[in-house]
């Protein structure tokens, strides 16, 4: 596995029903090429609103499409590799239980799994977050991989299964 060059991956997400979900990348079939995911940076695009729920954010990296409005973060689901969560929610109109984060202001925090490699689909998917847009940075390495590599990256990707 040898790195290439960086580069970052940038726009604004827009939740609808607390819910939203974007393809980022998408299969190329070029299988010795991956992307490793070095921050995952989430944030409002504007920092106040009518109440402190209009912050609340929940998103997630993830190698496929998100079956359905009810999967929330999981560390036990393969697909899934990246997190991140923020805001103050009083939970008045999100249907989120009151939590406030610690971390900081608004209690942004993110957590990747530092075993993980793009290597065909990259999705980032909103569940039970703010009706704002979002805005959102990935910055990743451009990685070569070997053939050997390539599959087991596959797999991965593949929740561990082939099929």
């Amino acid at each position: 596995m040898k790195t290439t060059r960086n580069r970052s991956l940038r726009g604004i997400i827009t939740p609808t029903g607390g819910k939203a979900d974007v393809q980022l990348i998408l299969n190329d079939q070029l299988i010795n090429r991956g992307l490793r995911v070095k921050r995952f940076y989430v944030w409002p695009t504007r920092i106040y609103g009518k109440s402190t729920s209009d912050l609340v954010y929940n998103a997630i990296l993830s190698y496929a499409q998100l079956a359905n409005a009810d999967v929330q973060m999981n560390a036990s689901d393969n697909t899934q590799f990246g997190w991140a969560y923020g805001g103050q929610s009083g939970g008045t109109n999100i249907g989120v239980p009151p939590v406030t984060y610690p971390d900081s202001d608004l209690g942004e925090r993110e957590i990747l799994d530092p075993d993980h490699i793009v290597n065909r689909d990259l999705f980032v998917s909103f569940r039970n977050s703010a009706n704002q847009p979002f805005n959102y940075l990935i910055e990743c390495e451009l990685l070569e991989l070997t053939d050997d590599e390539a599959i087991v990256t596959i797999i991965k990707e593949n929740s561990q299964s082939i099929e």
